[in-house]
């Protein structure tokens, strides 16, 4: 039946497509010439008319008159018209603010908008893994990166199986401006544009060459260069066009070292803080105790090692000594290192005066590479599903290096954890990204009434290798850490004598530092091959049906299918548990969809007292995806304006997101992520909640209860004499607030249950632009956003907390607390999950003014902000609110103001970046070093959670640039001129970093890492 209908799908368009050729040379016999501009919205070199000729005599006598259109297809509206009034807030960025404001690549450029919020992805997380990990991405709305949609002119871009879109992949080179649409529009657009589109639009009809240069780097320090390097070469002759872009792009690392922080886990200003709780000498486990290596001693020696000593506080939470724990940090990245080469070519070819074809084809290939410090090796991290004795893997009692095989001791097998940041661990994702699109358009007119069409297929493609190093062989591990003995030639060899493990070398796991022999054995690359593809024909048909006493009603239909695939294949030994890298289950499967659509919109009233003008526009979408179902979207936008200074403009519209090949057939895979366990005595929740430690201690949900008699009856009363505490490692409790990794892995994958999400978007504005006031504008938008069966992960933290804190019982299933595992959290996973809804509201505020031109130059004023009024979601039903607005990332005002200068063949730009104030959770309430402003807050639902406030910040940024006689243009810069940094978020550290940020540290990565100079050239030719 489906491929029935899918077949039926390309019949009709093919049909149509025949249908409207045929007509197309009807009306060309008939000597009816029409030339159109098809072009999207904005600025466009081509000036187009229609014109309808015949018999002198007959046109003298008829009522018929030559029209000049000049017809465009707006962002937020299929519907292509000659009169366009903006029912919607569309922002654009033009070619010249992407040359005056001094960043580099399109995502930088959009996650600069007052409207964007901290994306789901950054370059500044080393632990962060997967296909998408090195792009660039925008979240409008703070509504989340997969429910804004990517177009280029119009046309879908496509995903990776986890529905992102990479902007990085397209070249600024070709980009003649950019609208961003922050209203939904899925009647318009279909699934994922629930918070927005970004819709770039490409230069047409370029004619000429364009090189550009781009180089900067961050000072003092001179570290994370970035440069791009592009060429623009276009040719325009008299039936079409054609564009070709080559562009490079580069970014350098910044280590984690080289700022202070990242440098520590807590920030330079507590340096000794939240380390982590081993390093590179050795540790075992014996007789309840920890004993580690001392410095320069021998690790067979048993006589050289001591009890571990943990971290010395000052009464107010400074670490003074930090014992025997490390620090980590200035091993890894802070910014990873990516690369980018780029190719796009585009078209068009005028068959004749009403019919063109058109192509565009794009090539690139991506790398991203980011360090992570070594594999923190031991027992209790040691884990396979699939072959147990690979599980909690201890060193033999009878290894060469076991300094209890020794005269005098009682050889045991011992429990050890040691840090191996000798071998570092990379990650470097590869992938290509390839996409072409072949269409027809045209027009037609039938008497006074304007057509027009166009049909295209398109299709994405991106495929990519994720190479992981730093990892260990399980089966190899097993062998080196089994018994050994010293041969009679002098090495140490696995086995025993007579019975030798060939080509295995034992590792002394305990020692200060291993050798290369011993990291050969044991290490091992991980792959892991992706991939994705989009592709599908689309057909459009738009015109006036009939003049109303206020103008033209036009629509525009239309109808597509597209299909989707996705894969993501680990190397076998990976996939099988047999290796130390993130074990997971291939990921594969796919889907389609078919969709048509209709819009019109409708001039009701013009030139009437307080109504200039009136108009209606009503837009619907039938979608029926192969997985779900059908689902219908509707949208009702409304344009008013009372005199012509004013218009108020309104929208409505349903919406939805499709559910990603990722949500559906994601593959369990483990991971190790940080988390804080809300029953710790000590540093958890349970310390100032009274409704957690009242669960945590009589048991919800099919947990235990952690009392002191239970403990005590599983013989850990010793190890918690005061309740229970969270353990870094098997008798090592942890002395510091913070997230802490898991030693034994959780899993996480996709869902094949889930719902489509579903959302409803209302939009409410005027633009005001006084006569009096030339080059004066003001606009005021109101927006709100709900959305419903919200498709997430839900994390460690959130699995805990919303069974201990919320009670949700359905989260208490989700983990396990046994004896054998000190009843420290165990077998979590963290699926995918429909959790509950997204209520989202707030403004828009844009001002601008060209003022006057004066004998000493022209200055321009432009101001852009947005206030969030609320921004608060529920994970399930009957769970408390959770009000998120203002803390963690959520600014609740994100503002950018601008002042320009230009004398003749000079200008100056000036802008300023405000966030908003945040609160952050307090790193600890009872450590009076650390900020805790507000011991005392009041959390919805939750109840008191001491919270601090997190100061605003502003960044200045300044660009003075020359046009130079010779049709080239140099401009010199600096983000951040004043090396401002932001506040730190110390209680994010218990978390893995800042709220909904992706980043390791306590700092936002949205925010500037300090100043950035650069230099720009651009020649034309």
């Amino acid at each position: 039946m489906k491929a029935q209908q899918r077949k039926l799908l390309y019949v009709v368009i093919c049909s149509a497509l025949a249908g409207l050729l045929g007509y197309t040379q009807l009306a060309q016999a008939q000597s009816t010439m029409i030339t159109t501009s098809t072009q999207p919205s904005g600025p466009s070199p081509q000036t187009t008319t229609a014109t309808q000729t015949g018999d002198q005599s007959q046109a003298s006598s008829t009522t018929a008159q030559a029209k000049t259109l000049k017809t465009v297809t707006v962002t937020g509206s299929l519907i292509r018209s000659v009169d366009v009034e903006l029912a919607q807030p569309v922002v654009t960025i033009t070619s010249e603010d992407i040359q005056h404001q001094g960043f580099a690549t399109v995502g930088q450029l959009l996650n600069n908008l007052t409207s964007a919020s901290s994306p789901d992805i950054s370059k500044s997380d080393p632990y962060e893994g997967g296909p998408d990990v090195g792009g660039t991405y925008i979240d409008l709305r703070n509504i989340g990166t997969q429910r804004t949609l990517v177009l280029i002119d119009g046309k879908r871009v496509g995903t990776s199986y986890d529905g992102l879109t990479n902007l990085d992949t397209i070249p600024t080179a070709i980009v003649d401006h950019i609208d961003v649409l922050a209203d939904g529009a899925s009647a318009i657009y279909g699934s994922d544009a629930i918070a927005g589109v970004v819709n770039i639009v490409t230069k047409q009809n370029f004619n000429g060459a364009e090189l550009d240069i781009y180089n900067g780097k961050y000072l003092p320090g001179g570290d994370g260069d970035q440069g791009q390097y592009s060429v623009l070469f276009g040719k325009t002759f008299s039936h079409g066009s054609v564009e070709l872009a080559a562009q490079y792009q580069k970014q350098d690392a910044i280590s984690a070292a080289d700022r202070s922080f990242s440098n520590y886990p807590l920030t330079g200003n507590f340096p000794l803080n939240g380390w982590a709780p081993y390093g590179t000498q050795g540790q075992f486990y014996l007789d309840n105790n920890v004993y580690v290596l001392n410095n320069g001693g021998n690790s067979t020696n048993i006589n050289d090692y001591h009890l571990l000593q943990t971290p010395v506080s000052s009464a107010n939470g400074v670490v003074t000594n930090p014992g025997d724990y490390a620090n980590i940090n200035p091993y890894q990245s802070l910014q990873s290192a990516t690369s980018m080469k780029n190719l796009f070519a585009q078209g068009h070819y005028d068959i004749n005066n009403n019919l063109t074809a058109d192509f565009t084809a794009s090539a690139n290939q991506q790398a991203n590479t980011a360090l992570l410090a070594g594999f923190p090796l031991s027992s209790s991290g040691l884990y396979s599903l699939q072959y147990p004795q690979y599980t909690g893997m201890e060193l033999s009692p009878y290894s060469y290096y076991n300094p209890t095989n020794a005269p005098g001791q009682t050889p045991t097998a011992l429990s050890f954890q040691r840090n191996v940041l000798e071998l570092p661990r990379w990650n470097i994702n590869k992938v290509e990204n390839f996409r072409f699109s072949l269409g027809l358009e045209g027009n037609f007119s039938i008497g006074e009434h304007l057509f027009n069409w166009d049909v295209y297929y398109y299709e994405t493609r991106y495929q990519g290798t994720i190479l992981d190093t730093g990892n260990f062989s399980l089966p190899n591990l097993y062998n080196a850490l089994g018994p050994s003995f010293l041969a009679s030639n002098g090495t140490v060899e696995c086995g025993t004598p007579g019975a030798v493990i060939a080509g295995c070398v034992p590792l002394n796991v305990l020692g200060p530092r291993y050798t290369s022999a011993m990291l050969n054995y044991i290490d091992v690359n991980g792959y892991e091959h992706y991939g994705s593809s989009e592709k599908g024909p689309q057909i459009d048909f738009s015109g006036d049906i009939v003049e109303l006493p206020a103008g033209d009603l036009t629509f525009a239909v239309g109808a597509s299918h597209r299909n989707l695939y996705g894969y993501d294949t680990p190397d076998i030994p990976s996939a099988e548990g047999l290796t130390t890298n993130l074990a997971g289950a291939p990921t594969a499967g796919g889907y389609n969809v078919s969709e048509t659509w209709l819009e019109m919109n409708a001039p009701l009233l013009k030139d009437l007292p307080l109504i200039q003008s009136l108009s209606l526009d009503v837009a619907d979408r039938f979608s029926h995806y192969s997985n779900f179902g059908g689902t219908n979207n509707r949208q009702f936008k409304v344009t008013w304006k009372p005199i012509d200074d004013l218009m108020v403009r309104a929208s409505y519209g349903t919406g939805f997101r499709a559910l990603t090949v990722g949500d559906l057939y994601g593959g369990v895979t483990t991971t190790y992520p940080f988390y804080n366990d809300p029953c710790d005595v000590v540093y958890g929740l349970a310390r100032y909640n009274t409704a957690v430690a009242r669960n945590c201690t009589n048991g919800i949900g099919g947990q235990p209860g952690l009392n002191q008699a239970a403990l005590n009856a599983a013989g850990l009363g010793a190890e918690y004499p005061t309740g229970f505490m969270q353990e870094t490692a098997p008798g090592s409790t942890v002395t510091a607030p913070g997230g802490y990794p898991v030693y034994a892995p959780f899993t996480q994958g996709g869902n094949p249950n889930l719902k489509p999400e579903t959302s409803k978007s209302f939009q409410i504005g005027v633009v005001y632009s006084p006569s009096y006031l030339t080059g004066a504008n003001a606009t005021v938008d109101y927006f709100h956003y709900i959305v419903r069966n919200v498709i997430s992960f839900i994390n460690g933290n959130q699995v805990l907390d919303n069974c201990y804190a919320l009670g949700i019982v359905a989260d208490c299933q989700l983990f396990q607390r046994t004896p054998a595992d000190d009843y420290q959290v165990s077998s979590l996973f963290m699926g995918e999950q429909n959790q509950g809804w997204m209520d989202v509201a707030g403004y828009d505020v844009d001002l601008s003014y060209k003022l006057p031109k004066f004998s000493f130059g022209q200055f321009t004023l432009e101001s852009k902000s947005t206030y969030y009024s609320h921004n608060n979601t529920e994970q399930y039903a009957g769970a408390p609110v959770s009000y998120n607005n203002g803390f963690g990332s959520y600014w609740r005002v994100r503002s950018n103001f601008t002042i320009g200068w230009q004398y003749r063949n000079y200008g100056v730009e000036w802008t300023l970046r405000y966030y908003g104030p945040l609160k952050d959770p307090c790193y600890s309430p009872g450590y009076s070093a650390f900020p805790c402003t507000l011991p005392n807050y009041f959390q919805p639902g939750v109840g008191i959670t001491p919270m601090t406030q997190i100061p605003s910040v502003t960044f200045n940024d300044v660009q003075v640039y020359w046009n130079t006689p010779w049709n080239g243009t140099i401009a010199f810069g600096a983000n951040d001129v004043f090396n401002r940094l932001a506040p730190y978020f110390y209680g994010g550290f218990t978390s893995g970093g800042p709220i909904e940020t992706d980043t390791s540290y306590a700092y936002d990565p949205s925010y500037d890492y300090g100043r950035f100079v650069y230099l720009r050239y651009t020649q034309r030719f």
